[in-house]
């Protein structure tokens, strides 16, 4: 078994030459919905919409969004893409440091953890179709994983997903998240194994978030505007 130390070592060789897929990042799981047992990290976190991957060796990735702290579930299309509001939170340490109104969860967990690099790639452009190579990073050994399951609830606001990577100088596109900014957000985890020097791609689990501005009326809230002003202009009509 490799150590963390040889093991991160590879990992920069790998990364730093190309060896990570480079693609936009699309919804990917095995079973979209309810992942048992799943917290990710917090209380009252919903498990019940998660895009899961698993592999015949017992590894199981997940990524699901939701509401931070407070507010309802996100809505979803039950095919790995989340929909959520714009906006900065109101919850400590936002809105002076300002966080986005939804959190992305990520849960890894299963047997041979020590034998992989995990890689949990986001999205910080609003723009369609971003490809991987843009995205942020967060790499993690199997080995120096603390818990199985190793979960966590995050936020694009986190000061810590802005630092450039220093081992592939990779940053997130766009530097600092915008919390305001509607448009599409991708987000990957992935596992990988070691070919010689090189990384190999073994299991993924992705998802998709949506952000609206909140001063887009539903289609909903436009056909009652159209209704009650067809209602005014009948009113006036009569006097």
């Amino acid at each position: 078994m490799k150590n963390i130390k040889h093991t991160l070592a590879l990992a920069a060789l790998a990364l730093a030459s190309g060896a990570v897929s480079a693609a936009a990042i699309t919804p990917t799981f095995s079973t979209f919905g309810t992942l048992a047992g799943a917290t990710f990290g917090g209380n009252g976190i919903p498990n019940t919409a998660v895009a899961i991957t698993t592999t015949t060796d017992g590894l199981t990735l997940g990524l699901t969004a939701h509401q931070r702290f407070v507010g309802p579930n996100l809505a979803n299309d039950g095919a790995g893409t989340f929909f959520a509001p714009a906006g900065v939170s109101l919850v400590a340490p936002s809105p002076a440091d300002p966080f986005a109104l939804w959190n992305f969860g990520s849960y890894i967990g299963g047997t041979n953890l020590a034998s992989y690099l995990f890689v949990l790639f986001y999205d910080f452009d609003p723009l369609a179709g971003n490809d991987q190579s843009t995205h942020g990073r967060v790499r993690v050994p199997g080995t120096a994983l603390a818990t199985n399951p190793a979960q966590a609830s995050s936020n694009l606001g986190f000061d810590s997903l802005a630092v450039t990577d220093p081992m592939t100088g990779v940053t997130a596109t766009g530097g600092v998240f915008d919390p305001n900014a509607a448009g599409e957000y991708t987000f990957a985890l992935v596992a990988y194994t070691f070919n010689t020097t090189l990384l190999q791609e073994v299991a993924r689990t992705a998802i998709r978030v949506n952000v609206v501005a909140n001063d887009v009326p539903e289609p909903g809230t436009l056909a009652l505007a159209g209704l009650a002003l067809l209602g005014l202009a009948a009113v006036r009509r009569r006097a």
